[in-house]
């Protein structure tokens, strides 16, 4: 189920897009995270207290929790699914630390989709949306398959 040279392309393609305005970007991923799915802020102890969405917004702790989160991923998936380096440190803190349910890494992947498509329409048409969902895919596969590897049941 690995990705074509021309999928690959499509991926970094949008990122290198995405990538210069990472922090607005994560933050916009975070927020809407939280919006869809709040159940998934109160695994953040440092965001429980942020009640509203203008709160959310304008905390610069989710700005910057969101930009770490995508500049991760964009190293992941600049590494075109030889990732096991990179993953594995990544996979061990959401397992044994943080305990991030594999369910929460579906919900943040179809929103960085979503995200994507809202602020690039223009440059992340359905060909593009197909590839990063089947990257983003191959990703949390990996992350579940580590989990188990550390006793993580996810």
């Amino acid at each position: 189920m690995g990705l074509s040279e021309d999928e690959w392309n499509h991926v970094l393609g949008i990122w290198a897009k995405v990538e210069p305005e990472l922090p607005v970007y994560g933050q916009a991923v975070i927020v809407r995270l939280f919006q869809v799915h709040p159940e998934t802020q109160e695994r953040f102890t440092k965001f429980k207290h942020l009640k509203t969405i203008d709160e959310l917004k304008s905390s610069e702790e989710v700005k910057k929790h969101g930009t770490t989160v995508l500049t991760a991923l964009g190293r992941i998936l600049k590494l075109k699914n030889n990732h096991e380096q990179e993953l594995k440190p990544l996979a061990e803190s959401h397992a044994t630390k943080h305990k991030i349910p594999d369910k929460y890494l579906e919900f943040i992947c179809e929103i960085i989709v979503k995200v994507i498509a809202e602020k690039r329409p223009s440059d992340f048409g359905a060909d593009s949306q197909a590839a990063m969902r089947k990257a983003l895919e191959l990703f949390r596969n990996d992350m579940v398959s580590k989990y188990k590897e550390f006793g993580f049941q996810g």
